[in-house]
């Protein structure tokens, strides 16, 4: 029986070398370019029937033509960048949100491959720890352990600065994978609203304002999230504490 399809992801589609797929530069989600356009999503199904007519194989990858159009509210402060990949787990779901992390990274790996295609490369990790390592420590300090044990040596505040800074630059890496970028605000808005990372990193930091040593106490309530998402991410916690405490450092 013929076959036909629509892919996302071109490098891939190309390697598998499927008998007829038309690629469309559309962003991850989206295979019919944006929501509300019930002319151009037939555009785009229309062509990948079309497909079925083509007797140029065995390997056929045609691209579609167009870009998405914009969504009504236009112009990208304006748009909602939109991922596949969203978690919003409770604060009582900590176990929960080192899977969702590890699966949230797993699905946004082929569009990290993509940005360090482009680009050449990615830069290391500045902890030195893979995110599979980060994941699971950030686990274990939200299920209140005070020292983890962890291949590094340096202390807890530095390496705990230094691979949430990792996993979210790589984050945003995976996001430049895509097809259609959204403005710095809105990709930042992304991460640290509708992520599992974040969501796992606000855990942990919650649970380290308890921790015994008053400097990791300062960072976990300073230096980890930004204030402006405390009322999702560690809504008891109060950072004007903390400004006060800054100042006196």
């Amino acid at each position: 029986m013929p076959t036909t399809g629509i892919s996302l992801v071109r490098e891939h589609t190309q390697q598998m070398q499927l008998p007829r797929f038309l690629w469309v530069p559309f962003e991850l989600g989206r295979p019919f370019g944006a929501p509300d356009e019930p002319d151009f999503q037939r555009r785009v199904l229309r062509t990948a029937l079309e497909l079925l007519e083509r007797d140029d194989g065995p390997v056929v990858l045609a691209d579609f033509p167009d870009d998405a159009p914009e969504i009504a509210d236009g112009g990208d402060e304006g748009a909602t960048w939109v991922c596949p990949v969203s978690f919003r787990p409770s604060q009582e779901d900590r176990p929960e949100l080192v899977t969702a992390t590890l699966d949230e990274m797993a699905r946004l790996a082929p569009w990290h491959e993509i940005y360090v295609e482009r680009r050449g490369s990615a830069a290391p990790p500045a902890s030195r720890l893979t995110r599979e390592q980060l994941v699971k420590l950030l686990g274990c300090l939200a299920q209140g352990e005070t020292s983890p044990e962890v291949e590094s040596d340096d202390p807890l505040q530095e390496w705990l600065r230094l691979g949430c800074d990792d996993l979210r630059t790589w984050y945003m890496q995976a996001a430049q994978g895509q097809p259609r970028r959204g403005s710095a605000k809105a990709l930042r808005d992304w991460f640290w609203r509708d992520t599992a990372a974040a969501r796992l990193i606000g855990s942990a930091a919650t649970t380290l304002l308890e921790h015994p040593d008053r400097l990791v106490q300062f960072l976990a309530g300073r230096a980890v999230v930004p204030r402006e998402y405390f009322p999702d991410l560690m809504p008891d916690a109060d950072s004007s504490d903390w400004e006060t405490e800054g100042e006196t450092k």
